[in-house]
């Protein structure tokens, strides 16, 4: 293996670590990753079974997750009937959604307990009213960054 190879494979595993903390499969946050440092940037199902070395069905899996959540898409060529898949920009919208839904509830369970302590503690019941003041300001600055990417979306080609 070249070194520019093993760099590479470096690289993937890395990216792959990161993209497991936004809540996908290794194999998925592999994927993602490959797509992100390889050329050409459309890769088949084969391509992707033998790069990682991994089942069929594993990779299968992976590519229809990936799909359902529009992370990833295909296209076809009239000569091959392979489908070649590739990266879309929706990941980040799918991520702020997230986000944004632990967020709304944090904010659920600090309007809950802040409404069942006394008002003998009055600094435990200020940093839970500033718990929700803040996350009121990051959903309004995530919602308004989401709007923004569906935005610039929509303009692009992908």
């Amino acid at each position: 293996m070249s070194d520019k190879e093993k760099r590479i494979r470096e690289t993937i595993e890395e990216a792959g670590k990161v993209f497991e903390k936004f809540g996908l499969t290794p194999m998925q946050g592999r994927i993602i990753a490959y797509f992100t440092v390889s050329d050409p940037p459309e890769k088949s199902f084969d391509d992707l079974v033998n790069y990682f070395r991994a089942s069929k069905s594993s990779i299968s899996n992976s590519l229809n997750y990936l799909l359902q959540n529009k992370i990833i898409d295909y296209k076809t060529y009239t000569s091959d009937r392979k489908r070649y898949f590739f990266i879309t920009d929706s990941f980040l919208v799918i991520y702020f959604k997230k986000v944004l839904e632990n967020v709304v509830g944090l904010k659920e369970y600090a309007y809950r307990t802040v409404s069942m302590r006394t008002p003998e503690y009055p600094a435990a019941n200020e940093t839970i009213l500033k718990w929700i003041e803040n996350a009121n300001r990051f959903q309004e600055t995530l919602e308004n960054s989401l709007d923004k990417i569906k935005k610039d979306m929509a303009g692009s080609s992908l």
